[in-house]
């Protein structure tokens, strides 16, 4: 086994150990293999870069913390804008001149009010025309037709939205249509008799006035016109047609039909109501 010469290992470090892990990585080392390096050269290499990273940990922390006083600082100048914002209105000039501009421009509107009220309560008190809206003097008959041909489809669309919006909003089912829907035919019924008896009375009651405006109509002989107590019945004054002579005839004939009924049963009672109590005997 050959000897190394002393300049081989003059640039070594001799191990600490030999006969160990140590021994044979330096002669692995010889022999050309690579082999990592020693225990202190990691601890060395680790501290260095334990160090580094405790310096940038370092830095980061600070720059961290600086970041931290400006977020700091940043919030509290907001939550004194904010804070100014709220008590702006009374604290800022600016603020105060534009409720000074806005104070002296309802003064000036409530002045002209004030000076122009018997103009404005005479307008006011005036009834609504149609000639607010400007319209050629030829076309205004036209106009208000049309506005109140208007003013009718309105009120009908009126009601008929009414109608459909009820529709919608009505969520009961067939059947309760049906029970809502059927006393409806008798009803109409019950309205058509009603009405013919309406009209029916009213007819009668006509007829009535009539005959009693015949009986008041007092009989004034010829030679006495000029007399103001008495009065001629207009259709003997201007003369009848032939239709104003039916109608005479018509109602003469009810009337004495009238007559004819009635005269046996009321003589007693009007010779009663017409007719003086006896006088009294003295003697007796």
């Amino acid at each position: 086994m050959s000897v190394a010469p002393d300049g081989v290992w003059a640039g070594k470090k001799p191990p600490k150990r030999l006969g160990g892990m140590a021994e044979a990585l330096s002669i692995a080392s010889d022999l050309g293999f690579s082999i990592p390096p020693f225990q202190e050269d990691s601890q060395s290499i680790s501290n260095s870069s334990t160090v580094d990273k405790s310096d940038d940990l370092i830095r980061v922390l600070r720059e961290l913390t600086s970041v931290q006083r400006n977020i700091a600082n940043l919030q509290v100048e907001l939550q004194g804008r904010k804070d100014d914002k709220n008590v702006a209105h009374l604290t800022h000039v600016s603020e105060m001149e534009k409720k000074c501009e806005s104070l002296a421009r309802m003064t000036a509107i409530l002045k002209d009010v004030i000076q122009n009220k018997d103009r404005i309560i005479a307008r006011l008190q005036q009834p609504y025309s149609l000639d607010c809206i400007p319209v050629e003097a030829e076309y205004q008959k036209q106009f208000s037709e049309l506005l109140l041909k208007a003013a009718s489809d309105y009120g009908a669309l009126t009601a008929s939205v009414a109608d459909f919006q009820w529709s919608q909003n009505f969520r009961e089912p067939p059947s309760v249509w049906g029970e809502m829907l059927r006393p409806i035919p008798s009803a109409l019924a019950s309205c058509t008799r009603f009405f013919e008896a309406m009209s029916a009375m009213r007819d009668s009651f006509a007829t009535l006035q009539q005959l009693r405006v015949g009986h008041s109509l007092p009989m004034t002989p010829s030679d006495s016109t000029g007399d103001s107590k008495f009065t001629t019945p207009p259709q003997w004054k201007d003369g009848t047609t032939s239709d104003d002579s039916m109608a005479g005839s018509w109602r003469k004939l009810e009337t004495d039909n009238h007559e004819a009924e009635d005269s046996d049963a009321g003589d007693s009672i009007n010779h009663r109501r017409l007719s003086w109590p006896p006088p009294l005997k003295k003697g007796l």
